[in-house]
Parts: structure tokens; C-alpha cells; sequence
């Protein structure tokens, strides 16, 4: 079963007190709910897609609003637009998992593997994100996030009481964490 690409998803509720309201620049890309994103200079921005980002990670947007706190719920545009300015919810918690959508064909082999961020397919005109995940051979230390498990819903299993799982196809779903945040220091994957 293909995962739905909606950007990252926290596992279980957010803890209130890692949640906070930031102004956002969307620079070079649109920020919608889902985006993992990053500060520079005190303003979030989107996280870039590919291996070694060079930024420390800083969260992952729960809501987005105009630059006056409003939502943006009876707007045209349900994201904050490349080029513009708004505000945004943003879990910041080292510690908060996420599910996420991995394109490239991903099993229990790869739990703790760094993996990409890929932002190929865009999904902002609904206000939520197009982020997903990718396996990649030149995964660096720096990479923003690593597997730490298959998704619920996503795993094959071949006996009746599911005692083997075997490697899934691509777009599954994945549980992963932070790995390259700013109050955390990176680590190799496997």
C-alpha cells in the first residue's frame, strides 16, 4: 500500500511546549503544512531537497498563517507562497517522530539509514506539503532525518500472524526522526 505524500506527519500529539510561532520567509519555495524547515537569520524557510543540506534542521510546520496570525482558511492561496512572508506553527521538538512517505523502495534493512529530503512533487495548492523522503547510496552525516522504522501500515507480511516482513515497495511509509537538528548533533547511517 503506496503512502499518501502529505509531507511529515507527527506521530502521536506534538508536546504543546515544543510548539511555537515563527515568521517564515518562503525564499526559493513555497511552506505549507508538512515542510520540515530550517531558520536562517531567524526566519524559517523551507528545508531544500537532496543529499547534505549544510542546515541545521529546525522543525516541522503544523499550521500556517498571514503575517498578521491569521489563518489562511478563507484565502486563495492555503501555503505561503516562494517569495512571501507569513507565520507558521512549528513543532521544534528534537525528540517528535514523524511518518512520512519514502519514494524509493525502502525495508527493514534500512532502519537507521540518513535519508533525503525530496521535494520533486509539490502539493502546496491544497496548503499541505509535498515533502517526502528519499534512500539515496550518497546519503551524507548531515542529512536531516533517518529511518527508525517501517510504517504502520505499510509492511508485508507472509505468515498469518505476520512473522516474517519482507522489504516493501516504493512510496511506503516510514517512522522517521531527526538526525541533523539543531539541538542535536548528527550521526553516520548504516
Amino acid at each position: 500500500m503506496a503512502a499518501s505524500r502529505q509531507g511529515f506527519i507527527p506521530v502521536g500529539t506534538p508536546d504543546t511546549r515544543f510548539v511555537k510561532r515563527i515568521p517564515i520567509s518562503a525564499v526559493a519555495k513555497e511552506v505549507a503544512k508538512g515542510d520540515a524547515v530550517i531558520q536562517i537569520a531567524g526566519l524559517g524557510a523551507a528545508a531544500s531537497g537532496g543529499t547534505n543540506p549544510a542546515k541545521f534542521g529546525y522543525g516541522v510546520v503544523l499550521a500556517v498563517y498571514t503575517t498578521a496570525g491569521r489563518p489562511l482558511t478563507f484565502q486563495n492561496t492555503k501555503y505561503i507562497a516562494s517569495g512571501g512572508v507569513g507565520m507558521a506553527d512549528v513543532c521544534w521538538d528534537p525528540n517528535q517522530t514523524y511518518y512520512v512517505q519514502c519514494v524509493t523502495s525502502v525495508g527493514t534493512s534500512n532502519i537507521g539509514a540518513n535519508v533525503a529530503i525530496d521535494v520533486s512533487a509539490a502539493n502546496a495548492t491544497t496548503g499541505i506539503s509535498g515533502m517526502s523522503v528519499d534512500l539515496v547510496a550518497s546519503a551524507s552525516t548531515n542529512e536531516l532525518f533517518k529511518i527508525i522504522g517501517l510504517g504502520p501500515f505499510d509492511n508485508q507480511l507472509t505468515a498469518p500472524y505476520g512473522q516474517t516482513v519482507l522489504n516493501g515497495g516504493a512510496n511506503n511509509g516510514v517512522t522517521v526522526a531527526w538526525n541533523y537538528h539543531f539541538l542535536r548533533a548528527p550521526v553516520a547511517g548504516q
